[in-house]
């Protein structure tokens, strides 16, 4: 139940309605209370000294109100033009893909909410003012409230304008994506611990994986899309109040066709008899898939998109091996952080030990193939990217501390040394690289040795 809540709300979170939506509700509460303090409370209990030349003639309210409306919506109008534009340039210069980020911004949708919010208060007064009694009271509060929403909407104005300025520049796109990185590791890889109890006592991993693929049944996929989630309490209480085991052969990111297999499952003989409907469709609903991948249970999903801001930088079209190193940086502070943290378990237990389920899980060498193949591909004719992208993996190797992370760095280092001596003639350039993979190499073995 609570990976579909935060399924809901992340979807929510990637709507440009939502804030907008909730601006509308609250103009509409705000012109009720406004004209209920000024027609039951201000008209009889508070007398305030020459308030009647100020807000007395209907006809001029209802000209003030018609003509903030009308402008507070034609400032909405450039609003959502300008944000258009905006996306638009986002979209050519840094990948379609990153127009979630911008639709997600707070600022943005906040902008947009008061604007319509505004232009719905007065056409909520213009209903009220025509049933109040100018002789008895006058609309004050009302009016003076919209005064503020002008003033206040002026200077947002203003302030979204230098926002969307600032927001679609190369540091500030990359800064964003990085915070979202930087979020969604920190919830997926708790700080490492050399507590081991909680690990669980079973079979080797290898025999558990032949057990599954030998005699387990194949769960196949009811429908395509990404897998976005998996909601892994709801399917273990699932499979344990079933009593049978499951190895899953996806995991969040990955995109599944429709009737391929997903898992393997290990069940009793009178459970075959009834598996797809008893057993392979509650699996396959607690998979939550959909058309686009997501960062909700994907660590990955925000790397690939700083590697697409770098390889768009390096194409041919753009040619701005600047981006493409701030990416670089960025995503070997990533890594680094990872190598000090506890990469969650793949199996789950039931409460008597027994293993339930079995899923696949991100490793430190899938996401650092998922950070630098890319890059590494597409700039392995920039010198100074491939030095960049050398020198990042120099400070990873000074602080690896196992053989599968001295592994996958070195992985790295081998594949841009030899794409070194193919694409590069000048001899200062192929000196530094030597020098910098030498250093590669010493390090780690250092390292690991130690």
């Amino acid at each position: 139940m609570k990976t579909r809540i935060r399924h809901i709300i992340e979807l929510l979170s990637a709507n440009i309605w939502m804030v907008p939506l909730l601006f509308l509700i609250a103009s509409v509460a705000l012109a009720f209370f406004n004209f209920y303090l000024d027609k039951n409370i201000l008209a009889r209990h508070i007398q305030l000294p020459g308030l009647q030349q100020y807000f007395n003639d209907p006809e001029n309210i209802r000209t003030l109100l018609s003509v903030s409306a009308t402008s507070i919506l034609g400032v909405a109008g450039v609003s959502f033009s300008i944000t258009i534009a905006s996306l638009t340039l986002a979209s050519q210069q840094f990948g379609p893909r990153l127009l979630r980020n911008f639709m997600m911004n707070r600022f943005n949708q906040v902008v947009l909410g008061m604007f319509i919010g505004t232009f719905l208060y007065c056409i909520m007064m213009l209903q009220f003012i025509g049933s109040m009694d100018f002789e008895k009271t006058t609309p004050f509060i009302s009016m003076i409230g919209l005064l503020i929403l002008i003033v206040t909407n002026l200077l947002m104005l203003v302030f979204f304008i230098h926002h969307i300025a600032v927001s679609i520049q190369a540091d500030s796109v990359i800064e964003e994506v990085n915070k979202e990185l930087k979020a969604k590791l920190v919830t997926f890889f708790p700080e490492e611990s050399a507590d081991t109890a909680h690990l669980p006592n079973t079979p080797p991993l290898g025999e558990q994986k032949s057990q599954f693929a030998e005699t387990g049944i194949t769960v196949n996929a009811k429908k395509s899309g990404y897998l976005q989630a998996i909601d892994a309490d709801s399917l273990l209480k699932f499979l344990t109040d079933e009593a049978v085991s499951l190895q899953l052969i996806v995991k969040p990111g990955d995109f599944i066709i429709q009737n391929s297999a997903i898992g393997y499952c290990l069940i009793s003989e009178e459970q075959k008899e009834d598996f797809v409907s008893s057993i392979s469709e509650p699996i396959n609903k607690r998979l939550i898939l959909g058309h686009v991948g997501t960062a909700e249970q994907d660590p990955e999903f925000a790397i690939r998109q700083l590697v697409e801001v770098a390889v768009r930088a390096l194409s041919p079209g753009i040619n701005d091996p600047f981006t493409a190193i701030t990416c670089i940086d960025r995503l070997g502070d990533n890594i680094a952080f990872l190598i000090n943290r506890q990469f969650p378990s793949n199996q789950h237990l039931d409460d008597e030990g027994r293993l339930r389920l079995l899923v696949k899980t991100f490793t430190f060498e899938g996401i650092v193939e998922a950070a630098f193949n890319q890059i590494r591909q597409h700039g392995r004719r920039d010198v100074s990217v491939t030095i960049r992208l050398l020198e990042t993996i120099l400070s990873l190797a000074a602080q690896v501390n196992n053989e599968e992370q001295a592994k996958a760095i070195n992985i790295q280092a081998q594949a841009l040394y030899l794409a070194c001596n193919e694409n590069f003639n000048a001899n200062k350039d192929r000196d530094d690289i030597e020098s910098l993979y030498r250093s590669i190499t010493e390090c780690i073995d250092e390292r690991v040795n130690d």
